[in-house]
């Protein structure tokens, strides 16, 4: 099987996607087999920042919940910033509290992003989701401990130079398949695609069915 570790589309297979959702995506839909719930920048505000909190406590009582997320920081978006970063602090506290993997949206914010990294020190993973910096930034995320997710859009040599023990893939708002998704990795990574998913499969067992159940073989 293949695991898309963050879409906002489930594919015909439920199985094969971690559903991402914030309270203002709408109802999360009965036949999500995995889900990633989160507080995300865009649509955050002072006024319903509480409601918000009380929602992402609600969905974590749910069972398919196997990540935290999209939350994190974006400075191309007119939400304060000082609301970005409380709003981001509570959620890495609920990944804490909860042993969850932390699946993050960051834009134009790395400096801020790993230096709460090494305030935090988190115990569970973080991913960025989506990467498409260069590879120099690349590079650092990686020596900081991050994992790196690519979609359909990324920067080849970035792609390149992440070590398979640290790389994710996504489909994020894409209608491409995440098929499709595993055989252009590898084919510019210079592996065979079946090389590629068991390397995949070990890492998201790992990373999101620690200690749990899944479908995922």
């Amino acid at each position: 099987m293949l695991l898309d570790i963050h879409t906002h589309h489930l594919p015909a297979v439920t199985s094969e996607a971690i559903l991402s959702r914030c309270m203002h995506e709408g109802e999360i839909p009965s036949q999500a087999f995995y889900l990633s719930v989160g507080i995300h920048p865009w649509y955050l505000t002072e006024k319903d920042f509480p409601l918000q909190c009380d929602w992402l406590e609600k969905q974590l009582k749910d069972s398919r919940v196997i990540a935290i997320g999209e939350a994190g920081l974006d400075k191309s978006c007119d939400t304060y910033f000082p609301l970005q970063e409380e709003a981001f602090r509570y959620v890495c506290f609920k990944a804490e509290q909860y042993g969850l993997p932390l699946v993050i949206h960051s834009v134009r914010t790395t400096a801020e992003l790993i230096a709460l990294k090494k305030e935090i020190r988190p115990s569970v993973p973080w991913i960025i989701h989506g990467f498409r910096g260069k590879p120099e930034l690349a590079s650092s995320l990686l020596g900081q401990g991050f994992y790196l997710s690519f979609g359909e859009k990324y920067h080849p040599e970035a792609l390149a130079v992440t070590p398979s023990e640290r790389l994710l893939l996504e489909t994020d708002d894409s209608a491409k398949d995440i098929r499709s998704l595993y055989e252009s990795t590898a084919a510019l990574r210079g592996v065979s695609s079946f090389t590629l998913m068991e390397k995949q499969q070990d890492i998201i067992k790992s990373l999101f069915f620690k200690d749990k159940y899944c479908l995922f073989r």
